[in-house]
């Protein structure tokens, strides 16, 4: 029983490996997927529609979202600038 326990198990290795594959070598990507987008981009976004909503809630869902990406910070200043009762 052991044997083909054994037997199993190197048939299924070689068959998760085809012929002439060098198992040291990193799997290629696929070129069929588009590559993923830069996350500062997507924040940068985030801040621009922000900005066009203009209201406190846009920039709160927006820090809420990014509290620790460097343009949180920009947010924040954005948000008291906003917030703060007008003279």
């Amino acid at each position: 029983m052991a044997r083909f326990a054994e037997l199993v198990v190197l048939a299924l290795a070689a068959a998760a490996c085809p012929a002439g594959a060098d198992v040291n070598q990193p799997p290629r990507r696929s070129t069929e997927l588009p590559r993923p987008r830069d996350g500062d981009v997507a924040v940068q976004e985030e801040l621009q529609a922000a900005r066009r909503a203009g209201t406190v809630e846009a920039y709160d869902l927006f820090i809420a979202r990014n509290r620790r990406h460097r343009l949180a910070a920009v947010g924040r200043r954005e948000r008291a600038r906003l917030a703060a009762p007008r003279r």
